[in-house]
């Protein structure tokens, strides 16, 4: 018997590169965050490449996207500089190991992944105020816990639960680090549904709009009922 082909790590169904497809998240209490894939290139190697757009609190940047055999990685070294960077935050990236979502073989119970990122920060500019540098070091451990059905706003979604283990400490040797856990919501062809610290709900998926018309991933139950039509009388 003929043993049947590994799937193609790309497009990652966990962080899917789809030309047009924006996500609305709730962000904290009140505000709206918007990640929005664009100008998809896939390469004849098997790799794709895109630009995340990301916009939140009026503030907008985007960053480059990469998805290889090793996962999907961005060019602001995942979901945390990312959200740096849009919060009016000046990132430097000093440097980004490991993938911001890992390849299929990995997002599956059981599976696991480390990535680290070091960043130079800088406040936003303040007329005759000082805009201090802080150099931050983020360690984060990453596990698959299993599978988990969820309700958001968006919808009911069978997406893959992950605990992630943050440990944050300034860029100097001996620095003591500072550990975080929080836990985060996949859904295969969408992504990020959720994301939690100590029971708080810190991103929410709001809505999944796709312009190209794409059927909706069977993965996502729920949303508007119709209407049951009453017959005529003749």
């Amino acid at each position: 018997m003929v043993a049947a082909a590994a799937p193609s790590p790309c497009p990652n169904p966990w962080f899917p590169m789809e030309e047009g497809l924006s996500l609305t998240y709730r962000a904290g209490r009140s505000s709206e965050l918007v990640l929005a894939t664009k100008d998809v290139a896939p390469a004849p190697d098997g790799t794709v490449k895109a630009t995340l757009a990301v916009s939140l609190k009026g503030r907008s940047g985007q960053t480059d996207l990469t998805c290889d055999a090793n996962g999907v990685r961005t060019g602001l070294g995942g979901l945390e500089g990312t959200l740096l960077s849009a919060s009016g935050m000046d990132v430097q990236v000093v440097n980004a190991e490991g993938a911001a979502v890992p390849a299929p073989s990995v997002m599956v119970p059981g599976g696991t992944w480390k990535n680290s990122l070091s960043v130079k920060l800088q406040p936003p500019a303040k007329k005759g105020g000082l805009r201090p540098t802080i150099a931050t070091t983020f360690d984060k451990e990453a596990t698959v816990v299993g599978e988990e059905e969820i309700t958001v706003a968006a919808g009911t979604f069978k997406a893959l639960k992950i605990k992630n283990i943050t440990t944050a400490r300034a860029s100097r040797p001996g620095a003591e680090g500072r550990s975080m856990e929080s836990f985060m919501w996949f859904a295969p062809d969408v992504g990020i549904v959720k994301l939690t610290t100590d029971g708080e709900t810190h991103l929410e998926l709001l809505k999944v709009d796709r312009p190209n018309a794409k059927v909706k991933p069977a993965s996502i139950q729920g949303g508007a009922k119709k209407k049951a039509v009453k017959p005529t009388k003749s």
